[in-house]
């Protein structure tokens, strides 16, 4: 199949040119998209595109200029160019430089299939024989891939569609029992993201090929899951136990660390005789992978024979502390919001047992816990709400960028809270009952302080803190004697009256319904998690 670049500095002319590429039927493919002349030239040597459509009239480096190099420097590669100008300077440069045509916006779809064809036409009267042989094994390759990751994805479900595609497409070497693998790159996303120009798909590519290139000669099939993240390798089951998987995808690991400084981590399904069973060994492998330490070292696999699940590893966002971050956000209070996720991270750091899945489950709770804020943050930061972001995590270091990122949209959201007078007037009085949570202080003392109606100040309190007057003013007392009870020389009954309680029995009521220990459990029992009750 040919590799079609596109290359446009509008981000929707890209998607449009390639959507209708692709619906061509010509036998070619967009590996990559580049947005100006000089990014092209930097990601040819990785995308090696047969073919390039591009534009004009762009920036750094426009279409006359990128031509020239292109010809100079790769002048296998045919060219069509797309221009909303008919200036001659253009026309001249593209007959100048060989291009296939030139085609005006806006671009018809039996325009551009005239240029297209003439482009693939010119590919392929210049390849040789064995060329042609690597491009019918490259088509043959793809479809067998395709067929593959539509029936892991359960697209192909009736039996004989698999008996007649696994005919056709794995017969060589056939597939009787076998096995899956599941690879990922740990910091797959942040590459992505800072090395390709956020092509993922790109950065896939390229693990494909090293995969290809050390595993050359082995019997599998290859194919990539639904997200794009991760790379299945269907494995034939005879010899291939946990030490044979190890061996085989060790030498890939080794080059992923060389080339892109990047370890592979993976899963192994148990042995299965019909491919019908590929969805079950896919999440069966998946599952595997996940299993595997968030912080583990050199080439990772796990498979049946680990089976014992391991603990997650602690939890690195209470109920509790859910709680008030939720609280905080909801608040707009980015500083009590920046504690809490520092805590977070600290745990994550601290975790030696904590596993990828584990990770990913508190990644979601964190997510959770952000409630209604949660649309301002994935607008703040566009990444964190991404397809598959959270699925990908796979190290503590990626981990870790993830709750710098939301730490970075939070503040970022509670900046562009709107400042009218009823949310000037709650900062106020938040403010003051954070200074005075401990004096004997009411709803109707706040609303006569501050000249308002008590039953205004009940809603609007509400709505700004997500807590009733008296559920706020008790949580800033339980945090504070929680800080209080880590202190072993204080008493607790001096603690009772520090943060506004004059009589202790009562004191240890509160705390234990909001806790869940009592004060005295509390201190002596590190294991117990304070958790937030509901009055």
């Amino acid at each position: 199949m040919l590799k079609v670049m596109v290359v446009d500095d509008e981000p929707w002319g890209r998607r449009s040119v390639s959507k209708m590429i692709a619906e061509l039927g010509l036998g070619v493919e967009v590996v990559s998209e580049a947005r100006n002349g000089a990014e092209a030239l930097a990601l040819i040597p990785m995308a090696r595109p047969d073919i390039v459509v591009t534009d004009m009239n762009m920036p750094v480096m426009d279409g006359g200029r990128f031509l020239e190099r292109l010809y100079k420097e790769h002048n296998g590669i045919k060219t069509v160019v797309i221009s909303g100008h008919s200036q001659f300077e253009y026309m001249k440069a593209a007959v100048a430089f060989q291009a296939c045509e030139y085609v005006l916006k806006p671009v018809s779809y039996a325009d551009l299939k005239s240029a297209m064809e003439k482009a693939v036409q010119a590919c392929l009267s210049r390849q040789s024989q064995e060329q042609r042989s690597r491009l019918a094994h490259e088509m043959r390759r793809l479809r067998t891939e395709t067929f593959l990751q539509n029936v892991a994805g359960r697209r192909i479900a009736s039996e004989a569609d698999i008996v007649a595609g696994s005919a056709e497409l794995l017969s060589d070497p056939p597939v009787g029992r076998y096995r899956l693998a599941v690879c990922m790159l740990r910091g797959f996303r942040e590459l992505a993201e800072t090395k390709f120009h956020g092509n993922s798909d790109l950065l896939m590519y390229s693990v494909e090929n090293m995969l290809n290139e050390v595993t050359s000669g082995a019997a599998l099939y290859a194919f990539k899951s639904d997200d794009r993240q991760r790379l299945c390798l269907l494995l034939p089951d005879e010899g291939m136990d946990l030490q044979a998987a190890r061996e085989l995808l060790r030498p890939f690991h080794e080059a992923m660390v060389r080339v892109l400084g990047l370890g592979v981590v993976a899963g192994l399904s148990a042995s299965r005789d019909r491919l019908a069973g590929l969805p079950e060994a896919l999440a069966e492998a998946q599952e595997r992978l996940g299993g595997n330490p968030l912080c583990g070292e050199g080439f990772q696999i796990r498979s049946e024979q680990e089976d014992r699940s391991p603990a997650d590893g602690a939890e690195l966002l209470t109920v509790f502390n859910a709680k008030l971050l939720q609280q905080a956000i909801a608040a707009g209070q980015p500083a009590a919001a920046r504690r809490l996720l520092a805590d977070f991270a600290r745990k994550a750091e601290l975790s030696r047992a904590l596993t990828i899945h584990g990770a990913q489950r508190e990644l979601r709770k964190l997510i959770d816990a952000a409630g209604s804020g949660w649309q301002a943050i994935a607008a703040a930061s566009p990444f964190l709400a991404s397809p598959g972001t959270v699925d990908g995590i796979a190290s503590l270091a990626s981990l870790l960028d993830y709750v710098a990122r939301f730490c970075e949209a939070a503040d970022s959201a509670a900046g562009e809270k709107p400042m009218g007078e009823s949310s000037n007037a709650m900062r106020e009085i938040v403010a003051y009952l954070d200074e005075h949570y401990f004096e004997d202080i009411g709803l109707i003392d706040i609303a006569t302080r501050y000249h308002l109606d008590p039953s205004y100040l009940s809603r609007q309190f509400k709505a700004a803190t997500g807590e009733n007057f008296i559920e706020y003013v008790t949580r800033k007392r339980m945090e504070k004697a929680c800080e209080l009870l880590r202190e072993p020389d204080r008493k607790i009954n001096d603690i009772a009256e520090l943060v506004g309680y004059e009589n202790q029995r009562y004191f240890s009521q509160v705390f234990k319904k909001f806790t869940g220990a009592t004060p005295t459990e509390y201190r002596e029992s590190p294991v117990v998690v304070p958790r937030h009750a509901k009055n």
